[in-house]
This record gives structure tokens, sequence and C-alpha cells, in this order.
């Protein structure tokens, strides 16, 4: 029996970056940001092209466009300080970048006062690795994924549809 390859109701690639979309664009607006929606992020990010190109060791040579992609996001530098912010979070080993956070919100914007580690500081309100926003990073590396990945994987399927309905744009 083949067991199909999905985490509970999220089938692909496709819908975790739209959950990875979703969620960040709720922690870019609220005042507040939570440090597990910070922490799905880091992660979802970073694991995102695991999805997309499954099984890909790249030791190997890339021969297909997932491949392709996998070795060619890591060249971004954005990237690599969610990985080494994926890895540190992992493994919980010292490492040379500097993480802060920056504390100023009211209490009236905490979604939940139980959730407060120190109630004299609050909710953070911004993260930074190495003096660079946090946020920045985030953006940068779903723009990557989006411009790279998923609007040339939409062309490529577009294109593939078209060919397999016959290319009938209409002429005779």
């Amino acid at each position: 029996m083949t067991r199909p390859a999905h985490f509970f109701d999220l089938y692909d690639a496709d819908a975790l970056f739209g959950l990875l979309r979703s969620v960040a664009n709720s922690f870019t607006s609220s005042p507040v940001k939570r440090v597990q929606d910070l922490l799905f992020l880091v992660f979802g990010l970073t694991h995102l092209r695991e999805w997309i190109a499954p099984g890909y060791d790249p030791q190997h040579s890339a021969t297909t466009p997932a491949q392709h992609f996998f070795q060619h996001i890591f060249a971004l530098r954005e990237f690599k300080i969610l990985q080494h912010l994926c890895n540190r979070s992992k493994h919980m080993v010292p490492a040379e970048t500097v993480m802060g956070a920056l504390y100023e919100s009211k209490i009236d914007d905490w979604p939940d006062v139980d959730a407060v580690r120190d109630f004299d500081r609050g909710f953070p309100t911004d993260y930074s690795v190495d003096d660079q926003d946090v946020l920045e990073v985030i953006q940068a590396v779903i723009a990557f994924y989006d411009k790279h990945w998923f609007q040339v994987a939409a062309k490529r399927d577009s294109i593939e549809k078209e060919r397999l309905s016959g290319g009938s744009n209409g002429s005779t």
C-alpha cells in the first residue's frame, strides 16, 4: 500500500507556501510579534524547499527544475540567515549571530496576557538578527520563493496544460 506524502491536510508545497504567506501577513500586520509565529515562519521557510524537491540530495547534481531551485535558494543571503536561525533553534547551540527582540507593546495590543513571559516587558514588537529586521529577511525569502518557484511553476503548469489539451488556440 502506497502512502501519500502529506502533512494532515497540507498536501503539497503550494499549500504550505499559502499557509506561510498567511502567517507572515498576520505577523507583519500585528503590533505584537508572537514568537510561535516567528518560529513557524523560520522552520517553514527553511524547509519549504524540501517540499519542493523531496528526497533531493544537494550533494548530487541538480537535474530537475525543483532541484535547481533547491540549489538556487540556498545561495540567497536571507535564506541562509533563516537556515542558521532554524538550526540554532533546533539544536540550541551557541551562534555567532546576534539576535534581539524589541519590547514596546501596549497591554491593549497583547493577544494573550497569559502568554506574556515577562510582564514588565510585555510582547515583542520586532525581532532582529545581526542588526537586520527579521521581517525583512522573511519577506525577502517569501518573495524569492514566489518569484523563482511558485510563479514559474504556475507558468510551467499552464504551458503543460495547454500542450496536453492539444494547444487549441482557436486557429484551424
